[in-house]
């Protein structure tokens, strides 16, 4: 059997965001939701169509700060060539002309070519992103926006991107068991009842 509304990472965010937190009435879930720092922990108990309890499927949230938004641009720019040339060498970080880099990566390969995105920003924060070519051989040696006048940069806006890794680590050790002596733990000593025993033959593990 399948449930009445398949718990999905999508519709699970959608119920934690729900002004009045009763998304999941309509679809039969049962809820768990606990914490551990930043680690929200949920578990959900869906049902069928017949009310039956299906297997329990568990979810984690990952809170995090993020920095507040830039502004975005409305409409392209457009550089000469060569400053926008000279910005693919400087490098992160580097400015010319009000116009800082904020990122660089390879997309991809052809043949005889690498492509590239150049992210940059100019001095009222606002970002742009253009594409450009380089030859990945001394015999072909092409440059970003060779043979052209200006390079056309569109407006573009940072959009945070979580990538799920498994780190496999140490379970911390269980508690040791307390030693209470059974005429404690039944009741037959009035000093130790509900607690660990305080007579000395049980102090640092005797018996």
């Amino acid at each position: 059997m399948s449930a009445i509304t398949p718990p999905t990472p999508d519709n699970i965010a959608a119920m934690l965001t729900d002004s009045d937190n009763d998304y999941h009435d309509g679809n039969d879930w049962h809820l768990g939701i606990s914490a551990a720092g930043n680690v929200v922990s949920i578990e959900v108990t869906p049902h069928d169509v017949a009310h039956e309890e299906l297997p329990v499927e568990r979810f984690e949230a990952h809170v995090f700060a993020v920095e507040p938004a830039p502004p975005v641009a409305s409409a392209p720019v457009e550089l000469d060539a060569e400053t926008a040339r000279e910005l693919t060498y400087d490098g992160h970080g580097a400015t010319i002309d009000g116009w800082t880099v904020v990122a660089q990566v390879e997309t991809g390969r052809s043949r005889w070519t690498s492509h590239h995105r150049l992210v940059i920003r100019n001095e009222t924060g606002e970002h742009f992103a253009a594409t450009f070519r380089r030859g990945l051989t001394e015999m072909q040696e092409t440059q970003p926006w060779e043979d052209e006048q200006v390079a056309k940069f569109t407006p573009v806006a940072p959009r945070a991107k979580v990538v799920r890794t498994v780190e496999w680590v140490k379970p911390p050790a269980p508690a040791p068991d307390l030693l209470i002596d059974p005429d404690c733990r039944d009741g037959k000593c009035g000093s130790c009842v509900g607690g660990p025993c305080e007579h000395g033959c049980h102090q640092g593990g005797g018996s």
